[in-house]
């Protein structure tokens, strides 16, 4: 099976895949808001809780960004785009991707939920799983900046000869 071949059906499924996740993101953080808001209409208690469920569910909406930029490259990958800008490109975005999900988990998700008036008990969220993914996500965003600058050295190469 072919590069093309295999980018396509990998790029469906991760499709799929990310379908499934926003649907269950969405249905797991605001439904139960949804079915009181019906029921009772807007009111201060229900504001609140969305905006809670809304700060919560921020780092996962980066996570599945990533993903949908790890469709987009395999999807290119599959028209037969040229492999090292394109993988440059998707690891530039998902890198900072999830450097930014982990980071709004650490920090941007307790500041807001103190501000909400939800006191989480601390100021940072320390999470090793967190910190890691921030981590491997700058890190990916930096080796993409290689990536990038190997493809133009490449490309002066093959000019040259």
């Amino acid at each position: 099976m072919s590069l093309r071949t295999r980018s396509a059906r990998l790029a469906r499924w991760i499709g799929i895949l990310m379908a499934v996740l926003a649907s269950m993101l969405f249905t797991e953080r605001f439904g139960a808001i949804g079915v009181d808001l019906l029921r009772e209409g807007v009111s201060a208690s229900i504001r609140l809780r969305f905006g809670m469920a809304a700060t919560a569910a921020m780092p996962e909406a980066f996570y599945i960004s990533a993903l949908w930029w790890i469709r987009a490259a395999l999807r290119e990958l599959a028209t037969g785009a040229f492999h090292t800008s394109v993988l440059a490109a998707a690891l530039q975005r998902v890198g900072t991707l999830l450097a930014l999900g982990a980071a709004a988990a650490l920090f941007v998700v307790p500041s807001l939920q103190r501000l909400l008036g939800s006191d989480p008990g601390y100021l940072i969220a320390y999470d090793i799983r967190s910190i890691a993914l921030c981590v491997v996500g700058a890190t990916l965003a930096m080796l993409a900046q290689v990536l990038e600058r190997a493809g133009e050295v490449q490309s002066e190469l093959d000019g040259m000869f």
